[in-house]
């Protein structure tokens, strides 16, 4: 068996992280080649030529992120894909049961020894954006958000040092991001017309195959990564002051701590295979917790080819 390692070494956890990898490979003798991620290369480049020289295991060392930039080159292909969690939020391996990277570094070992644990194919979904720029494609795993909460990723990335690579700085970000002003929506869901009750006026608008994108919270309950659908949400808030707005999101909080997220009228929720978002205004994107600028159109859809994980 050969190894295949891709890093991002933005963390100082995760430097750590593959030294007991290596040190793990060493000991049994398992030929491996790492390669690590840059801003401008994060990892499609990277995770070819480690196809190209064999790898038959692919261990990520990063977040949602770094799989999020491998995740097309490895979907349809036979070779297995382990995450080492070094990331800032680390949803999808979350969501899976991969607990910490001491956990997952244990189901190395397991995958070694024969063990395979649990294998989830987990599609590869399509996001196509309209920018100022014209139209182009993305693609993500877990989940897809436009407005408030893509706006909680952008601040939190204008936050100094530190505080803007840690689940604090992601704090910090959503506590202005709640009080951002609503935009004007029209969503269309696949292959149907646009629905009456359609919110119009909105906070966000998300697509989630993650229960608890957010913390330890089960914001979207029925949804799972491995599935043919999205979970939708649209968080059609009406309050424009500072006040009523605290007193809705208060609301809210309390609704997703006692598992009845649905009970809240601004938490719209439907399920299916794709959507169509158009704004009146142009408002920022994320994908897997990555910005991807500001879009006047999203478009959704559920992969066709998908990523072989392992997990517990």
């Amino acid at each position: 068996m050969k190894v295949g390692i891709l890093v991002n070494p933005k963390h100082a956890r995760t430097m750590r992280a593959y030294g007991h990898l290596i040190e793990l490979l060493s000991r049994r003798r398992v030929p491996y080649r790492s390669a690590t991620t840059t801003p401008h290369w994060p990892g499609a480049q990277q995770t070819t030529g480690l196809l190209d020289w064999g790898a038959d295991l692919m261990v990520v060392l990063g977040g949602d992120g770094t799989l999020r930039a491998c995740a097309t080159t490895l979907a349809g292909k036979e070779v297995p894909v382990l995450i080492i969690p070094a990331g800032t939020a680390n949803v999808l391996s979350r969501h899976i049961g991969i607990r910490s990277s001491a956990h997952a570094l244990h189901l190395v070992k397991a995958y070694l020894s024969g063990q395979a644990g649990g294998i989830r194919d987990v599609p590869v979904n399509e996001a196509d954006c309209l920018t100022a720029d014209g139209s182009r494609r993305e693609h993500f795993l877990s989940l897809a958000g436009i407005g408030g909460d893509a706006r909680t990723i952008d601040r939190r990335t204008r936050l100094p040092g530190l505080l803007g690579r840690n689940i604090l700085g992601y704090a910090c970000g959503a506590a202005a991001a709640l009080f951002a002003e609503l935009f004007t929506v029209e969503i269309t869901e696949a292959n149907d017309p646009p629905t009456a009750d359609a919110p119009t006026q909105v906070w966000s608008v998300m697509a989630s195959k993650t229960a608890r994108p957010a913390g330890p919270i089960p914001v979207f309950d029925r949804a799972e990564p491995t599935t043919g659908e999205f979970e939708f949400l649209a968080v059609a808030l009406t309050s424009t002051t500072f006040g009523d707005r605290l007193g809705e999101w208060a609301q809210i909080a309390r609704d997703c701590v006692h598992r009845r997220p649905a009970s809240n009228p601004a938490m719209r929720y439907w399920a299916g295979t794709g959507a169509s978002i158009r704004l009146d205004a142009p408002e920022p994107v994320q994908l897997d917790g990555d910005l991807i600028g500001d879009c006047r159109r999203l478009d959704l859809r559920t992969g066709t080819r998908s990523l072989t994980l392992l997990g517990p």
